[in-house]
């Protein structure tokens, strides 16, 4: 089982979809033990009865290694999508971010700076023509 969708289409073939469905609900209630939540947050949230609760539970106290395995992993998976997600916010942020005068000097020098300055020179040679053309 190399990926995730192997893990699936493998689940698929064994589980009706009430018992895949049980399944998912089982190893959530697993993890939320595990995170401590209570029986009343975790039956609220799941829709499920204290009966199934309290079988996870038992399989937890009594072996569940298996299942406190799976929690860790996808603990880590679940930390590394969201330093990723993080990471191309903050990258995001960087091209939206509105930059500091410093750092835009010589951009707005050069598009602000070339337009006035021909501006000043075709003003200088406009003078200077004026100027010839009274002299003749």
């Amino acid at each position: 089982m190399d990926s995730k969708e192997d893990v699936r289409l493998l689940f698929k073939d064994l589980f009706t979809h009430t018992e895949y469905k049980m399944f998912a609900k089982r190893l959530e209630i697993a993890r939320r033990l595990i995170d401590g939540q209570t029986y009343e947050e975790i039956m609220d949230a799941l829709k499920v009865t204290a009966r199934t609760i309290t079988t996870v539970n038992n399989t937890l106290m009594t072996r569940g290694e298996g299942l406190k395995k799976v929690h860790q992993k996808l603990v880590d998976l679940e930390n590394k999508f969201q330093r990723k997600r993080e990471e191309r916010q903050t990258i995001l942020e960087r091209r939206v971010r509105r930059k500091m005068p410093a750092e835009t000097f010589l951009a707005d020098l050069v598009t602000e700076g070339i337009p006035e300055v021909s501006r000043l020179i075709t003003k200088k040679l406009k003078q200077r023509s004026a100027s010839r053309d009274l002299q003749l």
